[in-house]
């Protein structure tokens, strides 16, 4: 999960295990929950769910097989994509990947 030195977003959590909302740099709300057991006419399978939160119906689909902070730091990378190709060291700080 990232901290507030970089271009990534911050994530609260809405409710006791999620879901978790942050606000991209042009101030719109996304939106990340868990989907352990998808229904039959889900297109994607269990894993992570991403939306706008005024376009909940419009999802991305996020792995859950590198856990949750692994999700909430790919979802930001989704929302904050420009931000991040304009401050990569910056992204790399955030998600603990400085070189040394």
């Amino acid at each position: 999960m990232s901290n507030s030195d970089g271009p990534l977003p911050q994530w609260r959590a809405l409710g006791h295990g999620g879901p978790w909302e942050a606000v991209g740099d042009d101030g719109r709300a996304w939106r990340l929950w868990a989907v352990d057991e998808p229904p039959a006419d889900d297109p994607f399978p269990a894993g992570y769910r991403l939306a706008a939160a005024d376009e909940l119906a419009n999802v991305n689909y996020i792995s859950d097989e590198g856990g949750l902070y692994h999700a909430l730091d790919m979802a930001g990378m989704r929302i904050a994509g420009d931000a991040v190709r304009a401050d990569p060291d910056g992204a790399r700080r955030q998600l603990g990947l400085e070189d040394g």
